[in-house]
């Protein structure tokens, strides 16, 4: 019995060493803005994931701006109250923990493009990760180092007789260890300075003799 209570113990703690070292490797999400406030994207709603906090959950608007009889949703459409195209930006600034550096960032987002004989949709989504603007949903940031990335979403829908959604978006954040400072190698101490012997006294200069004073012969 013993040794099952010792067994069952060992195993919680190995389940609760990665739990705490994950939670230790959290980042964070600051200045979090999108460039339409009120529809499309929403800076306000999006926050981190509840069982992965390294991921930012993109939040979007929903339901009807009843000042332009609008649909608030991210959303390309053709039918009445709906915009036709529709394009916004979130940006924020991802911070790594203290110790780690953020390796690579991943955007996952879901569409729904309509397509038939009748019509088509089309979307576009561009980012821009640590300055560098790319079409590609993955960064790899492993040769930076960096601990702070500033990253922007763009998304651009456009409706051609057939609708278009962004249903929901994702960042995720992975991060790595900073590498350690190599050691600084010991300074081999100075050897003393051997004493300088000292200056001998130098010989005393002769005295002058007086010259004798030369005759000089009167005139005549």
């Amino acid at each position: 019995m013993t040794k099952t209570k010792t067994k069952a113990v060992t195993v919680m703690a190995a389940l609760l060493l990665p739990a705490a070292s994950a939670h230790a490797q959290t980042v964070t999400f600051t200045d979090i803005n999108d460039a339409v406030p009120g529809k499309f994207f929403d800076a306000a709603s999006s926050v981190p994931d509840a069982s992965d906090p390294n991921t930012l959950v993109i939040g979007l608007n929903t339901g009807l701006d009843g000042t332009i009889w609008k649909h608030r949703d991210f959303k390309a459409s053709l039918l009445p109250f709906s915009y036709p195209s529709a394009t916004d930006t979130i940006s924020f600034v991802i911070h790594a923990p203290d110790g780690y550096y953020v390796a690579t960032v991943t955007y996952q987002e879901n569409l729904v493009l309509g397509n038939s004989r009748f019509g088509r949709a089309f979307a576009a989504t561009q980012l821009v990760v640590n300055g560098i603007a790319t079409e590609e949903h993955f960064a790899d940031l492993s040769d930076l180092g960096a601990t702070r990335v500033p990253m922007s979403i763009t998304t651009s829908l456009v409706a051609a007789n057939a609708d278009a959604k962004v249903v929901d978006g994702r960042v995720v954040v992975q991060v790595l260890p900073l590498p350690e400072a190599p050691a600084v190698q010991e300074v081999p101490p100075v050897p003393p300075v051997p004493e300088v012997p000292p200056v001998p006294e130098a010989p005393a200069v002769p005295a002058v003799l007086e010259v004798p004073a030369v005759p000089v012969p009167l005139p005549r």
